[in-house]
């Protein structure tokens, strides 16, 4: 005889220990979350545009944006995996409901939960810190410092997206549920924006360095004739 599962992740049979359903729903989360990302940039834009313009404020914004949510809300979930299942916030809530398309997040721990962290921290605290350096160096106009910091997170973001995505694809259980919301909604739409933008941003820093080179070149030998 089936037993059902007492939680709403794939595949059924996970052991999710004291787990607590989100007091949240989906609309609501979202809501939050939106909320939360509009005060971000809101002040964000505030402060920056007294120092950087056009393009150079939207990349700022994007790494703002980025920052933020790898020091703090997922910073949260390298700190708390353990007993995610169990807790009752509205930040677990959010984490919750995003493991409706990877349940790795919710194993704390078990199963092919170490990629998962290891990736997590990777982002805390190689790549946030990176993001907020590229800010700085807008800030400061130092441009070496920008451009180096800037490709550096855009290729981690970009790697850490195709891994994620790789890793699922080639698993040989899914971790989504079979609606098409989470796999299209939450599994791709809420990460292929880290592969896309950080493409962007790498190949202008990769083309700006390329110049800045080929003028140095060109100095170099203007002088030594």
């Amino acid at each position: 005889m089936d037993v059902e599962a007492s939680h709403p992740y794939v595949p059924e049979w996970l052991d999710l220990a004291g787990y607590v359903a989100p007091e949240h729903g989906a609309l609501e989360l979202c809501a939050i979350m939106g909320t939360a990302v509009v005060l971000v940039l809101a002040l964000a834009y505030t402060v920056l545009r007294r120092r950087v313009r056009g393009t150079e404020l939207a990349a700022a914004l994007w790494f703002v944006l980025c920052g933020t949510m790898h020091c703090t809300f997922e910073l949260y979930f390298v700190l708390h995996y353990r007993g995610l299942a169990a807790r009752r916030d509205v930040v677990a809530s959010m984490w919750k409901e995003y493991a409706k398309s990877d349940s790795r997040y919710m194993q704390g721990g078990t199963g092919n939960f170490a990629p998962v962290l290891a990736q997590e921290a990777s982002t805390v605290f190689v790549v946030g810190p990176l993001c907020w350096l590229t800010v700085y160096a807008m800030w400061t106009r130092r441009s070496a410092v920008r451009e180096l910091s800037q490709l550096a997170a855009s290729v981690m973001h970009m790697q850490s997206v195709l891994l994620y995505f790789g890793a699922e694809l080639l698993a040989r259980e899914p971790s989504c549920r079979p609606e098409p919301q989470y796999f299209y909604m939450y599994f791709v739409g809420a990460n292929l924006p880290w592969l896309v933008v950080p493409l962007v941003l790498a190949t202008s820093s990769v083309t700006r360095m390329r110049a800045q080179m080929a003028i140095a070149r060109a100095a170099e030998k203007t002088h030594t004739l």
